[in-house]
């Protein structure tokens, strides 16, 4: 008898059988990956090849357990960007300087310079930086014996400071550590005010709170997930630092005051809010401890206070009002130097003012915006180094922080 049935049919035309949808989406995830791996890669070899118009650069900088971020020992990067180029070559000890020595000789002073980016400077070249410049007219007028050696990294407050000073700084022997003040300082100091400044990002920084006491209470530095992985792409992937440098120009908004950025708020007028008392407060604290700290291993301590735009700029009015579109009644910036300078007192720090000789050879060389700054940039430009290192040098020794030079032979 014949079989009419219809065979039933394991393949479809005699080909393979079809996959399965977990089959199919392993595949196809697969081939994303690979995908994706090849334009990455094709983004690094282009990176590393092409010029990219107002921005090139390369990693220089890491996060660090102890301080929050540091700079990578050994580098050699140039970075630009809009109107500037600075070439960025860290020592051995990961800092933006010429090579130094741990031993100090015989006879040789030190100064120690700690400080954030207005210090670190990778916006000018590394002869024009500051430290550099001090040295250069220090020796001008007879010293052949002082160092002064820049400590400084971008970012970091007066906590991070003191700690830099404990675990880096003080193995050099300074006979003097100046820490340079800025007024993000004051910010920089809050475990609560920096998040809502930095809104999306993360910075990563140890910070000290109060404890109910009124207390210092040290909080270390968060611990980053997936850290060996990320340091290592960091420092060796051009198109990873373009990624992070890219998503921290994004700044979004995200807290306000009187209808303007909170960071404003540094300059209100009495009262306070109790996040920024307690800012105050902080920093208060820790000044005084970094001076007791400074003082006790024989070394001189001083703050010098940087001028803000303020201070420098009489069109500030003009120029804020063209970047927020109003001025709240309660800004008041002078208020910034009056709480400065009552702090200061309270911690028994010798502070150093570069500001009247700056406002002095700004009015005297009839400087216009951005005075001492960048046009692109609000940090220093190379001349703005120069009156800052003239200024300083100029401060120490009124105030006889530094030894007299040897005087002429007869």
């Amino acid at each position: 008898m014949i079989n009419t049935e219809t065979p039933q049919m394991t393949n479809t035309e005699g080909g393979t059988p079809p996959l399965s949808w977990g089959k199919r989406l392993v595949f196809r995830l697969i081939a994303i990956t690979l995908g994706l791996v090849v334009l990455a890669g094709a983004g690094e070899v282009l990176l590393r090849v092409l010029p990219l118009g107002r921005f090139r650069s390369a990693p220089f900088r890491q996060y660090d357990p102890v301080i929050g971020v540091s700079l990578i020992p050994n580098m050699k990067v140039v970075h630009s960007r809009g109107c500037f180029t600075g070439l960025v070559e860290t020592n051995r000890w990961g800092f933006r300087d010429r090579d130094r020595t741990l031993e100090k000789q015989p006879g040789e002073f030190r100064i120690a310079l700690i400080g954030d980016s207005s210090v670190e400077a990778v916006h000018v070249q590394p002869e024009q930086v500051m430290n550099i410049q001090m040295e250069t007219l220090l020796q001008q007028q007879g010293y052949k014996n002082i160092e002064v050696m820049n400590f400084a990294v971008e970012g970091i407050g007066t906590t991070q400071e003191l700690l830099l000073y404990q675990e880096r700084v003080r193995q050099f022997h300074p006979d003097l550590v100046l820490i340079l003040f800025n007024d993000n300082d004051i910010w920089n100091n809050s475990s609560t005010l920096q998040p809502k400044i930095y809104g999306i990002h993360t910075w990563y920084a140890p910070y000290y709170d109060l404890d109910p006491n009124g207390n210092l209470v040290l909080r270390p530095v968060d611990s980053r997930p997936f850290d060996s992985l990320r340091s290592y792409l960091e420092r060796h992937s051009y198109l990873v630092y373009y990624f992070e440098r890219t998503w921290l120009r994004i700044d979004p908004t995200l807290y306000k005051w009187q209808g303007i950025p909170v960071v404003y708020e540094l300059y209100a007028d009495d009262p306070m809010d109790a996040e920024w008392t307690q800012a105050w407060s902080v920093t208060e604290k820790v000044l005084a401890l970094t001076r007791q700290t400074v003082e006790a291993d024989g070394a001189k301590f001083a703050l010098v206070v940087h001028p803000d735009s303020y201070a420098i700029d009489p069109q500030w009015r003009k120029h804020m009002f063209q970047s927020e579109a109003e001025i709240p009644s309660q800004f008041n910036p002078p208020k910034v130097y009056e709480r400065l300078n009552e702090i200061i007192a309270k911690a028994g720090v010798t502070p150093i003012s570069v500001i009247p000789y700056m406002q002095a050879y700004s009015t005297e060389h009839h400087l216009q915006a951005p005075y001492f700054s960048l046009r692109c940039d609000p940090h220093y430009s190379a001349l703005g180094h120069e009156v800052f290192a003239e200024a300083l040098v100029q401060g120490l020794q009124k105030d006889h922080l530094i030894p007299s030079p040897p005087q002429a032979p007869q």
